[in-house]
C-alpha cells in the first residue's frame, strides 16, 4: 500500500506542475495577442491621424505683438505617407528613410533611393516580410494580379496605381526592372514562401492621383 501511495503522490505532483505550465504558456499567448491587438489599434489610429490631417495655412496676427505667426499641428508616429492596398487588406503608415522605424523588421520599408510619389516618372520602392509573424506585412503579396490597385496617399494627395508586372526574382540582395519611360512607378517586393531563394517583384504604374 505505501509504495502505491507514494507513486500516487508523485503522480500528483506531475499533475500539478504540468498543469502550471499549462496555465503560465495560456497566459504568455494571451499577452502576446493583447500586445499585438494593442499595437494595431494605435498603428490604425495614427493611419487615419495622417489621412485626416490638413495642413492649416492661416495666419494668425498677434495684436500684443503686432508680429505674425503661422498655426501648426504635430502628426504622431512622423508617417510620411500611407499604403494602402485593398486588394490583401494592407493599409501600412510609412516612414521616413532615414527613420529608426524605416527598416524591414519592424514596417514596411521605403528602400534607399526611393523616389516619392509627387516625383514624376520616378519610382518609389517598398519591401515587406512574409510569412506568419506580425511584421509580415506582405505575406499575402502574390494574391496580387494584373491590373489590381495600389493606394500610396501623401502630402494630401492619393496616387492611384495599377499592377502592370509581377515576376519571381533570384534573391540576391537587389530588385531588376526594366524603367518604362515617362511613367512614374511603384515596386514592392518581398520574400517568395512557396519558392525559397525566390523574391517577388510587383510593378505598378501611376495611372491618376486626386486629393483626398
Amino acid at each position: 500500500m505505501k509504495k502505491r501511495k507514494i507513486k500516487n503522490r508523485k503522480l500528483s505532483r506531475v499533475f500539478i506542475i504540468g498543469s502550471l505550465f499549462i496555465l503560465l504558456g495560456i497566459t504568455l499567448i494571451s499577452l502576446k495577442i493583447y500586445s499585438n491587438y494593442y499595437l494595431d489599434k494605435q498603428e490604425d489610429k495614427a493611419i487615419q491621424e495622417y489621412l485626416d490631417y490638413k495642413p492649416d495655412t492661416t495666419v494668425k496676427v498677434d495684436n500684443s505683438t503686432t508680429t505674425i505667426k503661422e498655426e501648426k499641428e504635430t502628426v504622431t508616429y512622423n508617417y510620411i505617407a500611407v499604403l494602402d492596398i485593398p486588394k490583401i487588406n494592407l493599409k501600412r503608415g510609412l516612414f521616413p528613410i532615414n527613420d529608426k522605424n524605416n527598416n524591414v523588421d519592424k514596417n514596411v520599408e521605403i528602400l534607399q533611393n526611393s523616389d516619392m510619389p509627387n516625383v514624376t516618372n520616378g519610382t518609389l520602392a517598398l519591401a515587406g516580410h512574409s510569412g506568419n509573424s506580425r511584421i509580415a506585412y506582405f505575406h499575402k503579396l502574390y494574391k496580387l494580379k494584373e491590373n489590381d490597385q495600389v493606394y500610396i496617399y501623401y502630402q494630401n494627395e492619393k496616387y492611384i496605381y495599377q499592377v502592370s508586372k509581377i515576376e519571381r526574382q533570384d534573391k540576391d540582395g537587389t530588385i531588376s526592372f526594366t524603367k518604362t519611360k515617362d511613367t512614374t512607378e511603384l515596386i514592392l517586393t518581398t520574400c517568395d514562401q512557396q519558392n525559397k531563394g525566390k523574391q517577388i517583384v510587383v510593378v505598378a504604374k501611376l495611372v491618376d492621383k486626386i486629393p483626398y
